[in-house]
C-alpha cells in the first residue's frame, strides 16, 4: 500500500537506459528510435519472406539452400533487434553486427573501423546471397528434364518459345503444309512432347559451358544456336518437293537472352534437323 510520505518515480525502459548510462534522453529521439525500429521489424519481415523464396525454390541448388538458412537466420536477427527497439526506444544492433565487430577488434582493427566492418557485414547478408543466387541461375542449366511448357510462350510472340506448337507432335500433312511456303525448304517434328524434352535436356547439358559463358556474356549475340546427336531416332522431317519422311537423330535448340518466367533467357525454339 502507498504512503503519503513516499516519492515513486516511475522509469520506462528507455529512460531507465539513460539514467544507468548518465545521459538524457527526449521524447522525439524516444519516438525517432521507435519509428526507425518499425522500420526494420518491416525490413526484417520482407527480408524473412525472401528466405522461404529460397528455401521453396522449384529448382534447389546449394546456394539456395544455404541462402535459406543464412538469409532466414539473418531476417530473425534483424526482427529482433527491431522489436527490441521498437518496445525501449533504444537503438539496437543485431547480433550478426556485434559478432562483426568482436571479431574485427579481435584481429587488430581499431574501434572506427571494427564499427564498419560490422555495419557493412549486417547490410551485405542479404544482397550477397541474392546476388549469388541471381547470378547461379543465369549460369545454371538443369540437369533433370526440361520443360518445354515453360519456356512456350502464351501468344505465339516473344517473349517465349514456339517449340511445342511448332514442333512436336505435327503430322505429315502438316509438314506438307508448311512446306508450301516459298522459304521454308525443310521441316520437321519431334514424335513426342517427352522425346522433345529429354533430347532438348540432352542437349542443355553437353553444351552447359557454352551456356554459362554466353549467359554471362551475351552483349551482340541475343541467340544462341546448339546442335546435338542422340542415340536414337528423336523425330522426323520432310524436305521441299519430297514426299518422303526422313528419321533423324540430329537435332538444333536456339536459346534467347530475354528474361521470361523467372528466367534470364528461355527456348525459343528446339526442332530434329537432318
Amino acid at each position: 500500500m502507498a504512503n503519503e510520505d513516499e516519492l515513486r518515480i516511475a522509469l520506462s525502459p528507455v529512460q531507465l537506459a539513460a539514467v544507468l548510462s548518465d545521459e538524457s534522453v527526449t521524447e522525439g529521439e524516444t519516438l525517432s528510435n521507435r519509428l526507425l525500429g518499425g522500420l526494420g521489424l518491416a525490413g526484417g519481415v520482407v527480408e524473412l519472406m525472401g528466405a522461404g523464396v529460397l528455401c521453396y525454390a522449384p529448382d534447389p541448388t546449394f546456394i539456395t539452400k544455404v541462402g535459406c538458412v543464412v538469409v532466414g537466420t539473418h531476417s530473425l536477427d534483424s526482427i529482433k533487434a527491431a522489436s527490441n527497439q521498437m518496445i525501449t526506444g533504444h537503438p539496437t544492433t543485431t547480433d550478426t553486427y556485434q559478432s562483426a565487430v568482436l571479431l574485427a577488434q579481435t584481429l587488430g582493427a581499431d574501434r572506427e573501423t571494427a564499427y564498419n566492418v560490422g555495419l557493412t557485414v549486417d547490410t551485405a547478408v542479404p544482397f550477397v546471397f541474392a546476388g549469388a543466387v541471381g547470378a547461379a541461375r543465369v549460369a545454371s542449366v538443369r540437369m533433370g528434364r526440361v520443360k518445354l511448357v515453360e519456356h512456350e510462350s502464351p501468344t505465339g510472340m516473344k517473349p517465349g518459345g514456339h517449340t511445342i506448337k511448332r514442333h512436336v507432335g505435327v503430322t505429315k500433312e502438316q509438314l506438307l503444309e508448311r512446306l508450301k511456303n516459298p522459304r521454308v525448304n525443310k521441316a520437321s517434328s519431334f514424335k513426342s512432347l517427352g522425346a522433345a524434352e529429354v533430347a532438348v535436356s540432352s542437349a542443355l547439358k553437353a553444351n552447359k559451358e557454352w551456356i554459362k559463358l554466353w549467359a554471362t556474356n551475351p552483349a551482340g549475340r541475343p541467340n544462341l544456336e546448339l546442335t546435338h546427336i542422340m542415340s536414337s531416332d528423336i523425330g522426323y522431317g520432310l524436305s521441299k518437293n519430297s514426299t518422303q519422311l526422313v528419321r533423324t537423330s540430329r537435332l538444333k535448340v536456339v536459346l534467347h537472352y530475354q528474361q521470361f518466367q523467372g528466367k534470364p533467357y528461355f527456348i525459343l525454339t528446339a526442332f530434329p534437323d537432318f
